[in-house]
Formats: C-alpha cells, sequence, structure tokens
C-alpha cells in the first residue's frame, strides 16, 4: 500500500497555516503570536522525538521504559493544565491538584480497559499503552484546564454573590453548585459532540489508520469505540475531581470565600 509522501518544502507550506492563526491573533490583540508560534515549533520538535522513541520502546518492551514515559506525559499534562490559567492560584498551588484529578480520570479510563476489555500481552506493551494512554491524559488535561478556569473566574465574578449566599446560611458546596454545574457541562461539551459526531464529521484517525493498514473494519471500529467510551468517563471524573478540588480552594475551612 503506498502513501502520499511529505517533502519538507510542502511542510513549509503547512506551516503557513500557523502563519494565518498568527495573524488572527495580532489583529484581534489576542497576544497569542509567541505561544502559537512557539507551539507549532515544539510540536513538530516534539513529534519528531517520539516517533522515534516510540520505536525504540516498541523494539525494546521494557517495562520502566514504558511507565516512564507514561509518568512522563502526566505530569507534563498536569503542568499544562495550569500553566495558562487566569484566575485563581498559582501553578504550583494548583499542580499537586491538577495531578491528581487527572491521574484519577486516566485510572478509571484505563485500569478496566487495559484489564477486561484489551489486555495487551505482555502488560506494558508500548503500541498499546502509550498511545491510549496518552490520548487519556491528554483529555483530561483540557478537562481539567477548562474546569479550574471556569471555577476561578466564576468565583472572581460572582464573589458578591457567593458572599451573599453564605451569609443567607449557604454551604460552599451550595454556594458554588451552579457554577460548578455550568464549568462541567462546558467542559463535557467537546467529548459529547465527539460522540453524537463521530462517523459523520470527524472520521477517527486511530479507526482509519487501523483500516488502511489492513485491520479488519468490525475490529477496527471496535476499538474506536472503546476509545471513544474511555474519553467520556476520563472527562466526567477528571472534571468532577478538579471541581472539587477546586471548591477546596475557594472556600476556607470555616465556609468563608478566600480572596
Amino acid at each position: 500500500m503506498t502513501y502520499v509522501t511529505i517533502p519538507l518544502w510542502r511542510l513549509g507550506v503547512a506551516a503557513l497555516l500557523v502563519v494565518v492563526a498568527i495573524f488572527l491573533s495580532r489583529a484581534k490583540q489576542l497576544d497569542l503570536e509567541k505561544d502559537l508560534g512557539l507551539g507549532a515549533i515544539r510540536a513538530a520538535v516534539q513529534l519528531v522525538a517520539i516517533g522515534y522513541a516510540l520505536r525504540l520502546l516498541i523494539a525494546a518492551e521494557h517495562p520502566a521504559a514504558v511507565l516512564a514515559v507514561v509518568a512522563v506525559m502526566w505530569l507534563v499534562a498536569a503542568w499544562t493544565s495550569t500553566r495558562r490559567l487566569k484566575h485563581g492560584p498559582g501553578t504550583r498551588v494548583l499542580y499537586p491538584y491538577a495531578l491528581a484529578a487527572i491521574g484519577l480520570g486516566a485510572f478509571v479510563a484505563l485500569v478496566p480497559v487495559f484489564v477486561l476489555v484489551i489486555p495487551p500481552r505482555p502488560w506494558f506493551e508500548a503500541r498499546y499503552v502509550i498511545p491510549i494512554g496518552g490520548m487519556m491524559l491528554s483529555s483530561a488535561m483540557n478537562v481539567v484546564a477548562q474546569v479550574f478556569e471556569r471555577l476561578f473566574a466564576s468565583a472572581r465574578s460572582e464573589e458578591a454573590t457567593l458572599e451573599q449566599y453564605l451569609a443567607l446560611g449557604a454551604s460552599p458546596q451550595q454556594a458554588i453548585a451552579p457554577y460548578v454545574k455550568a464549568a462541567l457541562r462546558a467542559a463535557l461539551i467537546p467529548t459529547i459532540n465527539g460522540l453524537v459526531t463521530v462517523g459523520l464529521v470527524a472520521l477517527p484517525g486511530m479507526m482509519t489508520g487501523q483500516i488502511l493498514s489492513g485491520t479488519a473494519p468490525e475490529q477496527a471500529v471496535r476499538y474506536q469505540v472503546v476509545i471513544m467510551y474511555q474519553l467520556v468517563a476520563v472527562a466526567a471524573v477528571s472534571g468532577v475531581a478538579a471541581a472539587s478540588f477546586a471548591r477546596r480552594l475557594l472556600f476556607t475551612p470555616e465556609a468563608q470565600l478566600r480572596r
């Protein structure tokens, strides 16, 4: 089976798409030009590095190496989910909570699947553990970042309302409940949209790649269904955990709103 090769000059043409985004950021004064430019460069470098690293990992198939890669992805995901927040505590305070929320969501989504649905042989088989683990950690990272940002922003903009609720006898859980609900709904919308439009709007890369590589279509579909269901679990668990941690950070043990 042949595929279309991409020489460097064509890759350069694709890079112009990032230039479009940078131009729009400058035109609309979004102040994201540096993030977009550095992000595009980092993405290319990181993908080249991980591409060669995956070849070595799959060839070596050593449990310590596989677990080390997953651990690094987990640590980076937690750091990334907290570093661009405009509201709330800084990364140093939020990092352990993000680590816990992301880890809990990934654990709930990965362990049952690797034990009962797609058991790798051996259990540390890199071609299963690393790609699927990376997808779950990435989804959890985005959900945690959205929940944190939305809840801390709401607490800041609605500080007077929250104080009124507390003064009227509401508990911190009751006072923050409407904002928690809104944050979780917003964080879960991309996952729900992905569920209802998969195959209609987006053709999942994993399923398509498996079919093109010769995997039976029904098996490729089953793999993709498993991934989609995992994404639902990781988004829900990580989002709820992040909301719980955010509430703990917003209120003192005496049920007072932290300023």
